[in-house]
């Protein structure tokens, strides 16, 4: 007679206070991909004494590469699990939790408006060629999209968690299946304008996936069975591409007209399905890693600043090539021998900005008095208003004027930071694990 193996236990959640060091290991390893895939496109390129926009022929054969690097689906599936546990065991209304939330995800936006605003026009008195001060002051808010999306995330959280614990999983399959129907609308009709309501469709699903995994609701997701799903979601993903409408690359290309990241499409979900499951089916020994003690002091000194990280990537990579062509510094071809050899440069330049950046700033943090009724709602309207304008508009000298413009998208953000009971963070306390 045989005995039969003791089922493996299924993961549990994190009690009141606990980290996952998984969670934050993906966290910031996604964070690591993003800003090494928008500085090696490159965003920008040196063409002689310009700097202008890749083309999307260069890039054309780099799809494959998409698949990995495109992890902004991981990116919320851990800031949906950031939220879950931010608000376990925190005895706060639902009200004050997100009026808290929104000043510090605002704080750092407003300290980079601060110095990006009256920068374009002391470039354009010292020389600069307008263009190349307009390209980087767009592309600075171009990447601000991000926050946008989580903005509204974090105001919908306490709506978005009730559905979550009543649902089950059923509302990410509500939501999957109206992104789907956005994209019909889209591809289908010649709705372009409409695929941007996937914007708030695609991620709030994998938003909500993050909830659930921090709710302990994908315990038995691991081993053979993650790795099935894993699987599963790459090959959904590869005929949704052969069969359907959407592009091979998982990222928006510079001059191509259809993009699965702008507006993001519901391809983004059979994404998110395979690297979720193929991350969990490697979360055993991602886990015995992060938890030795030289990865997880590292893990534990970087995840805190990853918001920040996001925010002055870009600046920084157009701080180093408006250098370069200050300098005179001759640009190569994308691929070529000189600019392989132009790379190690392109990265340390910008990474020690990056460094240089998230270290001044960090002491210039903001943290909200924990507001509800009115001033929540009318601090947080004006934030979402403020960070789209400064996505659009960037910080273009030329919009500067504009009603839709960063001047007016700052003053919307900090007035809605002072409705939100903004104040000075003082000296920083103890790092506690993950942040949205």
């Amino acid at each position: 007679m045989t005995t039969a193996a003791p089922a493996r236990p299924a993961v549990t959640p994190p009690s009141a206070g606990a980290r996952d060091r998984f969670l934050d290991l993906v966290r910031l390893a996604a964070m690591v991909l993003v800003v090494a895939q928008h500085w090696l496109l490159p965003m920008l390129v040196l063409d002689g004494a310009a700097v202008v926009p890749e083309r999307a022929d260069v890039l054309a054969h780099l799809w494959p590469a998409t698949w990995v690097t495109q992890v902004m689906p991981l990116v919320f599936f851990t800031s949906g699990a950031a939220t879950v546990l931010s608000l376990r065991g925190r005895a706060v209304p639902d009200g004050a939790w997100v009026s808290r939330r929104l000043v510090r995800l605002v704080g750092g936006l407003v300290v980079l408006a601060a110095v990006w605003l009256p920068l374009p026009p002391v470039l354009l008195a010292a020389g600069l060629d307008p263009e190349l001060v307009s390209v980087g002051g767009r592309m600075i808010g171009g990447l601000l999209w991000f926050l946008v999306v989580l903005v509204l995330l974090t105001v919908l959280t306490p709506v978005l968690l009730r559905v979550v614990d009543r649902c089950r999983g059923v509302e990410i399959g509500v939501l999957a299946a109206a992104a789907v129907g956005v994209d019909v609308l889209r591809f289908g009709l010649g709705w372009e304008e409409a695929g941007y309501v996937n914007a708030v469709l695609v991620w709030a699903a994998v938003h909500a996936l993050g909830m659930h995994a921090a709710r302990g609701r994908l315990g038995r997701l691991h081993g053979r069975f993650a790795a099935l799903v894993g699987l599963a979601g790459v090959a959904a993903l590869g005929l949704l591409v052969v069969l359907g409408p959407y592009p091979a690359a998982m990222i928006g290309l510079p001059g191509t007209t259809v993009s699965n990241m702008n507006p993001p499409s519901a391809a983004l979900l059979a994404l998110a399905v395979g690297q979720v499951g193929l991350l969990h089916a490697l979360r055993g020994p991602l886990t015995r890693l992060v938890e030795r003690p030289v990865v997880a002091a590292a893990v534990d000194r970087w995840v805190p600043h990853t918001m920040a990280v996001y925010l002055w990537h870009t600046p920084a990579a157009v701080v180093v090539a408006t250098g370069m062509v200050a300098l005179g510094v001759e640009g190569h071809p994308v691929g070529s021998a000189g600019w392989w050899l132009m790379v190690p440069v392109w990265l340390l330049g910008s990474g020690a900005v990056l460094a240089l950046s998230v270290a001044a700033t960090r002491r210039f943090a903001l943290r909200g008095a924990g507001v509800t009724g009115r001033r929540l709602v009318g601090g947080a309207a004006l934030v979402v208003l403020g960070v789209l304008a400064l996505t659009v508009s960037g910080f273009d000298p030329a919009r500067l004027p504009a009603l839709h413009g960063p001047l007016v998208a700052t003053w919307a953000l900090v007035a809605g930071a002072l409705l939100l009971g903004a104040h000075p963070a003082g000296a920083p306390g103890r790092r506690t694990g993950m942040v949205a």
